[in-house]
Order: structure tokens, then C-alpha cells, then sequence
């Protein structure tokens, strides 16, 4: 990562720290919530949907880099160069089904969430 790049991470965490929020998962008419710590929230201080991401960021950064949003360009194929980053670099199938946030690796090869 880029010094740049690190020093806006550091400013961002110095003055807001990550938040710990309860969220529903998988679906909201379940019982089931899960806590996680997130660094990035909405102004609200929500979690962040992934498809208001793509639409209202992602994808305008994209444009304004001078690339033609496609299915290529879009957060799925930056996930899947992520998960590819992670394996090439030794992480296990069972670390990186955690950090997705797959229940079981097996479902890495599915087409079970992600």
C-alpha cells in the first residue's frame, strides 16, 4: 500500500476508530445478529451496503480513473483479486472463507454468499 494511502488510514482511524455494531445476517427475519468492529460506515453511522458502495462510489471512481465500468471493473472481480492476492500468498482456504465471510470454505467453490 502506498504511504499516501496508509497515512489517510491512520487519519481516518486516529479520528473516528473503528465501531462495533450488531448486525442482522443473512436475513433480518432471523433471530441470528453478529457483532463485528467496522472501520468504514455509513453518515450514519451504519454499516455500509455493498450495492450503495458500487453505485454512489465504486463506480464513479472508476469512471473518473478514465475506465469503462464493466462486470471486470466492478467490487465482485476487486473481491475475487483479493481472495486470488491472499491465496498466492500462502493464506489458508479456511482464513480466507473467514474473511469473506463464508461460514465453510466448501462454499468458496459454490455459488453459496459471497
Amino acid at each position: 500500500m502506498p504511504d499516501s494511502v496508509a497515512q489517510v488510514l491512520r487519519r481516518h482511524i486516529k479520528d473516528c476508530g473503528p465501531m462495533t455494531l450488531t448486525l442482522l445476517w443473512e436475513n433480518p427475519a432471523d433471530d441470528e445478529r453478529v457483532t463485528v468492529s467496522l472501520l468504514f460506515t455509513t453518515t450514519r453511522r451504519g454499516a455500509i451496503n455493498w450495492r450503495t458502495f458500487d453505485n454512489k462510489s465504486w463506480r464513479p471512481a472508476v469512471v473518473a480513473a478514465g475506465i469503462t465500468p464493466t462486470r471486470a471493473t466492478g467490487m465482485r472481480a476487486l473481491r475475487h483479486f483479493y481472495a486470488s492476492s491472499l491465496l498466492d500468498a500462502g493464506e489458508s482456504i479456511k482464513a480466507l472463507a473467514s474473511y469473506l465471510g463464508h461460514a465453510d470454505p466448501a462454499s468458496l467453490f459454490g455459488s453459496t454468499r459471497t
